[in-house]
């Protein structure tokens, strides 16, 4: 690496550091940041979204994204309303996970292989096979919802996008590394 690269590396490194959120290391890959819960819960303009299938319509709104202890994957509690046939009208939470990734189209991170871990209707008591049907056709509802909106982005007039290598989850905390 030539001397002129070395430090305008180390000026985008520098840079990185000082306008950006907090520093986890600096390591031969680039730098690596972390992102806190509080930055991936901002209010998205997308929400509520209202998805209609098969004798159901499902009024999903703004997720409460978080990072579960000892768990690989980001989680986030979304709270539904749901109208079908069999089931009266009646509110309920989810609470969903996945693997995040990074898009460098648009400088956002979203989650893939979405899956329900937990669904609770709190004013219905809805039986068992009609709510594994509706927990069969949620989740490619909430797979598409969660790669089509994203739980962080960075500013379009940041360039700060172009220069994400990996963005991972080690010890409960979502990672961004940075690099060349």
């Amino acid at each position: 690496m030539t001397f002129k690269k070395q430090i305008n590396t180390i000026l985008v490194l520098i840079t990185l550091t000082l306008f950006t959120g907090c520093v986890k290391d600096i390591g031969l890959d680039g730098l690596t940041m972390k992102i806190d819960d509080g930055q991936l819960n901002k209010p998205s303009s997308k929400f509520p979204i209202e998805q209609d299938f098969v004798l159901a319509n499902l009024l999903i709104k703004q997720p409460n994204v978080f990072i579960k202890d000892g768990e690989n994957r980001l989680s986030a509690n979304v709270d539904v309303n749901l109208s079908a046939i069999f089931v009266p009208k009646t509110t309920g939470k989810l609470e969903v996970s996945g693997v995040p990734y990074f898009n460098k189209e648009n400088s956002s991170i979203y989650l893939s292989d979405v899956t329900i871990e937990n669904i609770d209707f709190t004013d219905a008591k809805i039986d068992k096979n009609i709510l594994n049907s509706l927990t069969s056709n949620i989740k490619p509802i909430l797979d598409s919802v969660f790669k089509q909106v994203p739980i962080y982005t960075i500013k379009k007039d940041s360039f700060k996008g172009s220069f994400v290598k990996n963005v991972k989850i080690e010890d409960s905390e979502l990672l961004v590394t940075f690099g060349l």
